[in-house]
């Protein structure tokens, strides 16, 4: 079984400018493809489900079938494997994220810390300064080359904790 991973991520600039940004990668963690979108206006939360949206139809039009998720927003990965009321704003985008998801044959969302999202972090900051829409590419961009070395060195990422 092939698994790839899917890292998803969103970005609001200070005039509400949304976007998303995203990239897919095999077992050995090397590129295969990724993307960033201009989404117009909206909420973190909002580029955030834009980002995986992206990605999930990037990962199926791709077939690929055993896919593991990473976001570090932990608001949209509760929603996604909590579920949503009927009043929520972004039931829509969410319900349609949850229809991507059940056409893998397996398909895990996980959370995981900003500091090891940085890829597609950077790519979904590209896309604040992109035209509207979504941008697909088969090779990464200058922006990620080191932080795709770094990760495939194992380069330790330390987080921050501050004291109370």
């Amino acid at each position: 079984m092939n698994w790839i991973k899917l890292n998803v991520d969103g970005a609001r600039n200070h005039a509400g400018m949304i976007s998303a940004g995203g990239v897919v990668r095999d077992h050995s963690g090397s590129w295969l493809c990724g993307f960033f979108a201009n989404s117009g206006c909206g909420t973190v939360l909002q580029a955030e489900f834009w980002g995986l949206l992206l990605g999930l139809k990037m990962s199926i039009d791709a077939h690929y079938q055993h896919v593991l998720v990473e976001s570090d927003s932990e608001v949209l990965v509760k929603l996604m494997n909590d579920g949503v009321d009927a009043l929520h704003p972004l039931k829509s985008v969410i319900n349609s994220c949850q229809a991507l998801q059940r056409q893998f044959q397996r398909c895990e969302i996980k959370h995981i810390y900003r500091e090891v999202n940085k890829v597609a972090d950077v790519l979904s900051k590209i896309g604040l300064d992109s035209e509207i829409g979504m941008h697909f590419m088969m090779q990464p961009p200058p922006q990620v080359i080191t932080i795709l070395l770094d990760d495939s060195c194992e380069t330790p990422c330390f987080r921050s904790i501050p004291c109370i």
